[in-house]
């Protein structure tokens, strides 16, 4: 009794002295929608949290976070790439109009994840009424997971002649009957004990191995009879069992052995994978215990304990959820109630620690909608669930916690317990070349009539909504290319070789960690048509109708610029208020000589000549839109039509030109600048989604337009003030009856913040 109270006062004294960085270097994310359902044609709103994944301080690593929405057969209805500023991303997607109702699920990762699992990847499931409905059978051609059920002994194995609790978790089970019992029997058919599963589909049972024995979990689920042999149990080992849910101080560990042969071990606890706990021990009889304080747990969340030896590797170890009596909460006031149809409502909302303080300076996403009828939702279960979300990087889904929080506080306890003994972290690398991206990565394939261009040299023209960008490359000896850059939204590519052929692109679809189910088409069997006494007519051949050749005289036609059309007033001309310094208009017939605009431009200002190719000296506009020169090979001479050249430094400086001239050329193709290039083959990369503001009417008198928003209120970029206070204001929709407020944010030093709260 002494050595246990002595070793709980030496976890108390070097239990932090011992803190040190996990290794683990990815991230983690984190989205906040503003809705949890949504009907076909709403948009979705969302952030993106991306979080360092041990510290929890927002990442600055990654800038670029992927998005997905997918059906159940897993074919992408949504894809985004959108910017990471300070670990913030901010979006949204337009849900087509012909969505079929049902699930569809939400995937958020960065590039620097993929060198982990897949199964830590942010997701969940979204709700969408469609308006189509889901057909029957959806899914009846895919090939659905196999059944299997899998255990999960306290601490990772078990041990001869050591009792053990064991998990049984039922993994692709449709369901389990509420009368279900499973029996755990030995070798010889002997009865060892009884099991019953959770509405998680989660049993647990005490379990004594004997030295040579097998042991079997046996039921029977929808007329068929399972019999499942449990993992074989070591001669000598260790056992790590806790105990966070009867004992009430913290959490109870115990190590057990069986080994008569003393080892030196150190019990470990971490917490977002920071090391909280390390405290030696020297195993010189068959129970050690030990006690991980309340207060040496820093936050409540998901905390791994583990028995390792002197090396650092795992000998046991186990998942705990460490609770705490106090949580933060909102705060709102100055509130006046206003339900009135397209009322102004506001108020102040504060977000509240663990000791009802104001939290200042939080970077908050805030969502308000209208809820009718009334949501029921927990706090609690959103705290819980969204704490896991934040806390770990499981191998393996999460259910939803409702479930666990419909009985009486220790049996919550108890099944929660029982599902953090089915989850691990299995945060080794399993690769190393995925990169943090500081842009959006392009990779195709470059062919020439199905023939890859390998090793060659490529001009590629982009136009964005920001503007036009030349680069060049050279291709790898697979013909493909890899580059890199800041391209928004649909992003138009042209490749050409050297000589100026155009080449075709095959873009790198978004990744996705999910295979598209391809459902196979049911055979429809055509009947034969039904004999017609026509079919035995004969063919009456029409006779031939064509209007007689008439001998026509060929005239040549030479398409010149347009030398007769008034310019003065024309709106590509504004830039410089219709005032360039010189002004000519162009004609260009076949016979000129002019090949390019280069050489067109150089005909008519001589003074330009060798001087154009210094792309900051001199800038080249087109129907008023600066371009860069080498998107001048793509155009002809003859589609000119008019020059202006500007000079004099007074006009080229507004026109944000400080060092020297700029040639303005209009085409005949006139409004449309990229009808100039349509004729050529560009091709479609998506680009950064860039972010759009949510519609939020101001209503100032009476308007009779019908309002029938839901989501009455969003902002992914709220942030209280030093007093911890920041300022709501918004205007009802026709059919206001309640509010549902969804905050979630950070300090950005590791405190993370998920709350919500009706207002009524």
């Amino acid at each position: 009794m002494q050595k246990f109270k002595f070793l709980v006062l030496s976890l108390l004294l070097c239990g932090r002295l011992f803190a040190q960085s996990s290794n683990y270097q990815s991230e983690k994310i984190f989205v906040h929608t503003d809705k949890d359902n949504y009907v076909s044609g709403d948009t979705i709103w969302l952030k993106a949290y991306v979080f360092e994944a041990t510290s929890h301080h927002l990442s600055q690593k990654s800038q670029v976070v992927y998005l997905l929405l997918q059906n159940k057969l897993n074919k992408i209805i949504k894809e985004a790439k959108v910017v990471v500023q300070n670990g913030h991303a901010n979006s949204q997607f337009i849900l087509p109009k012909n969505l079929v109702s049902g699930q569809y699920e939400l995937t958020a990762y960065t590039n620097l994840m993929r060198n982990y699992s897949e199964k830590a990847f942010y997701t969940r499931n979204i709700k969408i009424v469609g308006t189509i409905p889901a057909p029957i059978g959806l899914l009846s051609s895919k090939n659905l997971a196999k059944p299997e059920v899998v255990f999960y002994p306290e601490g990772g194995q078990l041990v001869d002649g050591i009792s053990s609790k064991v998990a049984i978790k039922f993994n692709n089970f449709p369901s389990l009957p509420k009368s279900f019992e499973g029996k755990i029997e030995d070798s010889t058919g002997k009865l060892v004990t009884t099991f019953y599963p959770d509405l998680q589909k989660i049993g647990t049972f005490i379990l004594k191995p004997t030295s040579g024995m097998k042991y079997f979990a046996v039921f029977t689920h929808a007329g068929k009879v399972y019999k499942e042999m449990l993992p074989a149990a070591q001669t000598i080992g260790y056992v790590l069992a806790t105990d966070n849910v009867v004992f009430s101080d913290g959490v109870l560990i115990n190590v057990f052995t069986n080994s008569n042969e003393p080892a030196r071990f150190n019990i470990v606890a971490r917490q977002r994978g920071e090391i909280i706990l390390k405290l030696p021990f020297e195993t010189t009889s068959s129970n050690f215990k030990f006690v991980l304080k309340n207060d040496l747990v820093p936050n409540a969340g998901v905390v791994e304990i583990a028995v390792e030896d002197l090396e650092g590797k795992a000998v046991c170890k186990r998942l705990v959820y460490f609770l705490t009596n106090a949580k933060n909460s909102l705060s709102v006031k100055n509130y006046k109630p206003n339900l009135l149809p397209k009322g102004k409502v506001n108020f102040d909302l504060m977000v509240l620690d663990d000791n009802q303080k104001p939290i200042p300076n939080l970077d908050l996403s805030i969502s308000i909608v209208d809820v009718t009828p009334p949501a029921v939702f927990s706090p609690k279960v959103e705290i819980m669930q969204n704490s896991l979300v934040f806390d770990a990087d499981f191998e393996s889904e999460i259910q939803k916690l409702d479930s666990l929080f419909e009985f009486q506080p220790t049996v919550s306890k108890f099944y929660l317990d029982n599902l953090m003994m089915t989850q691990d972290w299995k945060k080794e690398a399993k690769a190393s070349n995925y990169i943090a991206e500081n842009n959006l990565l392009m990779k195709a394939s470059v062919s020439q009539g199905q023939i890859l261009k390998k090793n060659e040299k490529l001009k590629l023209y982009f136009w964005d909504k920001i503007g036009m960008k030349y680069q060049e490359t050279v291709t790898d000896s697979s013909g493909n290319f890899e580059i890199r850059d800041h391209w928004t939204d649909t992003v138009k590519v042209l490749a050409a070789n050297e000589i100026g052929e155009f080449l075709e692109l095959k873009f790198d679809e978004i990744y996705s960690p999910k295979v598209e189910t391809v459902v196979d088409k049911p055979v429809v069997t055509m009947k034969p048509l039904a004999p017609s006494n026509a079919a035995n007519k004969p063919v009456v051949q029409k006779p031939n109708t064509a209007l007689p050749a008439k001998s026509m005289a060929l005239k040549e036609v030479v398409i010149t610029g347009q030398k007769n059309k008034d310019f003065k007033n024309d709106f590509r001309r504004r830039a410089y208020n219709w005032e360039p310094d010189f002004a000519t208009s162009i004609t260009v017939d076949s016979s000129s000589g002019i090949p390019t605009l280069v050489n067109l431009i150089e005909s008519k200002i001589p003074e330009l000549t060798g001087k154009l190719m210094n792309k900051n000296e001199n800038w080249v506009m087109l129907d008023g839109t600066r371009v860069p020169l080498e998107f001048l090979d793509l155009i002809k001479p003859s589609d000119i039509v008019w020059l202006d050249f500007i000079q004099k430094k007074e006009k080229t400086t507004k026109l944000g030109q400080a060092s020297g001239s700029i040639v303005n050329l209009l085409t005949s193709k006139g409004n449309d600048l990229f009808s100039v290039y349509k004729n050529n083959r560009f091709q479609t990369f998506m680009g950064y989604s860039y972010a759009r503001n949510i519609y939020a009417p101001k209503y100032t008198k009476a308007v009779a337009k019908p309002d029938k928003r839901k989501t009455l209120y969003w902002n992914p970029l709220q942030k209280t003030d030093i007093y911890g206070k920041t300022s709501i204001s918004f205007n009802n929709s026709d059919l206001s009856k309640k509010y549902l407020i969804t905050v979630f944010g950070t300090d950005g030093k590791g405190k993370t913040i998920s709350q919500r709260t009706l207002l009524k």
